[in-house]
């Protein structure tokens, strides 16, 4: 196990706050360690239909400068249940709300530099509802009902890139048949 030496506060910002800690590996060798304090975990939701369509959207990414594939979901508010988060994400980004949520999973969504959760949802028994949409994102995201299988080949032809949804898309593939 690595042990901690020293911890320090370096960069704070209302949405990231960085940690550099000096630790020791196991083999006795010191380095420094950089991540993010952990605020919140995350949710996404695999909003399916009836007929089995599932709802995908395009967003624009600022970093990556391009419309990115995505599903609906985001980080939860502080003191937020997670299915409440779920169903708050998707109001805000697809104007549904989900009479059924299942949990098909969770994983860590970035490991190496902060210890957030990804809770994955299959919503169900769809219903218009909305919220205000985050500022950040207003006008900025297009929404589209495909099926399984065109999912699976955009996936094939490379056209996900989004590692979020890509991961609920194997947790959901594990348990589809739900």
């Amino acid at each position: 196990m690595w042990k901690q030496l020293s911890s320090k506060e370096i960069f704070r910002h209302p949405k990231v706050t960085l940690i550099e800690d000096e630790v020791e590996l196991p083999s006795g060798f010191r380095t420094t360690y950089l991540y993010t304090k952990h605020v919140v975990d995350g949710t996404t939701v695999i909003c399916r239909k009836p007929d089995r369509t599932i709802l995908v959207q395009r967003e624009y990414s600022y970093p990556v400068n391009d419309w990115l594939w995505q599903l609906p979901g985001g980080l939860l508010l502080p003191g937020e249940a997670v299915e409440m988060g779920a169903n708050r994400e998707l109001m805000e980004e697809a104007n549904y709300r989900a009479n059924r949520l299942t949990l098909l999973g969770d994983y860590y969504y970035d490991h190496r530099r902060q210890k957030g959760k990804m809770f994955v949802f299959l919503g169900e028994s769809l219903e218009s509802s909305s919220l205000p949409a985050d500022p950040e994102e207003e006008n900025a995201i297009e929404s589209f009902w495909f099926s399984e299988e065109e999912i699976d080949e955009m996936i094939r032809a490379g056209k996900i890139e989004n590692s979020r949804f890509l991961s609920a898309w194997c947790l959901y593939g594990k348990r589809k048949e739900l």
